[in-house]
């Protein structure tokens, strides 16, 4: 780890942070992003449980509503991965998950 001086204030050189909830890393963050993103969308999901087990919502209002909470945590800023078929992969296995 790296120290730096800036003007007063002293810094370092980390191999990885969080900046407004992505991860950035030094060899690009995908894998840590996804996996990250995965953990969230999951929480989500696991958060929304008395909505799935209602049976006076119907499965068009409970789809809606996944689309709008889990999907959208799960897919925030994924212009930025560099996108292969193993992260499409895990991301396809999560939203299957999710909608069994």
């Amino acid at each position: 780890m790296q120290k730096f001086r800036f003007e007063e204030t002293e810094t370092e050189d980390v191999g990885s942070f969080v900046y407004l909830g992505s991860v950035v890393s030094e060899s690009g963050g995908t894998e840590e992003d996804v996996a990250s993103r995965i953990k969230k969308a999951n929480g989500v999901f696991v958060q929304l449980h008395p909505v799935w087990r209602n049976l006076n919502i119907s499965k068009q209002v409970k789809i809606r509503i996944f689309i709008t909470n889990v999907k959208s945590v799960l897919l925030y800023a994924c212009e930025t991965w560099k996108t292969t078929n193993q992260i499409t992969r895990r991301l396809q296995i999560l939203v299957n998950e999710c909608l069994r």
